[in-house]
């Protein structure tokens, strides 16, 4: 049996204000290690709103969230926040880079708050740069690159501390069809090299057809999956059906 590295149960958030509104409405769902899962879904549907309860950024209403065996929101806020830099890695559509700093300054960000020696941070450093191709931009300042290339610091900076987890939110949302393509080959490799679970948020069905299995969400529930099969174009195909059929998602050629 495959270990699971991710398990939810009955996962509810209300959000509560002049308007009562319930974004998740009981969500069961287990991802494997070393698994690659696409969530889609149309506007609104709480994929979301999904992505922050798991990434501790909201906290669930009801449920339960255990993450390699445990649960975040049980923590204190020293343990939970330690928890996040051990186990998490996160890449977001803008970047989330600090403009302050150089790009390798900004790749050492998780590491430097969990005080690793020097030597230590060098050997991963040279690690991560080397995998993503991003030697020459390191004395760079974020305004100084281009998208694909802040995108693959952000990447390098999510992965240097070797997660057991990597949430990716729309992570191609800012790029160019060529940086997409490019990106999306880096998280495969990432996923296929490192061994690490990955679970990203998209709308685009090209995206989502990288991964090993996508999930469907409409309306704050579980709509439907869908596994790869060996003929990714069929795979696409069946990814613009689904969301055909829920209303959402855009046209990318394979």
């Amino acid at each position: 049996m495959p270990e699971v590295i991710l398990d939810i149960k009955q996962l509810h958030k209300d959000y509560t204000g002049e308007v009562n509104y319930k974004a998740l409405k009981g969500i069961d769902f287990q991802l494997n290690r070393n698994e690659f899962v696409a969530v889609m879904g149309p506007s609104g549907s709480g994929k979301t709103t999904f992505l922050n309860c798991i990434s501790t950024i909201d906290r669930p209403t009801n449920g339960s969230i255990t993450i390699n065996k445990k649960n975040p929101y049980e923590l204190s806020d020293d343990e939970l926040a330690k928890f996040r830099r051990n186990e998490l890695g996160f890449v977001f559509q803008d970047f989330n880079l600090v403009h302050t700093l150089t790009v390798e300054e900004n790749i050492l960000l998780p590491l430097t708050l969990d005080m690793v020696s020097s030597k230590e941070m060098a050997t991963r450093l040279a690690g991560v740069v080397d995998f993503l191709g991003i030697k020459e931009i390191m004395k760079k300042r974020t305004f100084e690159i281009s998208g694909g290339q802040k995108q693959r610091a952000a990447i390098a900076r999510a992965v240097i501390h070797q997660p057991s987890l990597l949430l990716a939110d729309e992570p191609t949302g800012n790029l160019d069809s060529k940086a997409v393509n490019s990106v999306m080959t880096l998280f495969q490799s990432i996923h296929d090299t490192f061994q690490t679970s990955l679970l990203m948020v998209t709308h685009d069905p090209y995206v989502a057809s990288f991964a090993e299995r996508v999930i469907f969400m409409q309306d704050g529930l579980l709509y439907n999956e869908i596994h790869r099969s060996e003929n990714k174009k069929q795979f696409y195909q069946e990814i613009m059906d689904t969301l055909t059929f829920l209303g959402g998602g855009q046209q990318h050629e394979l």
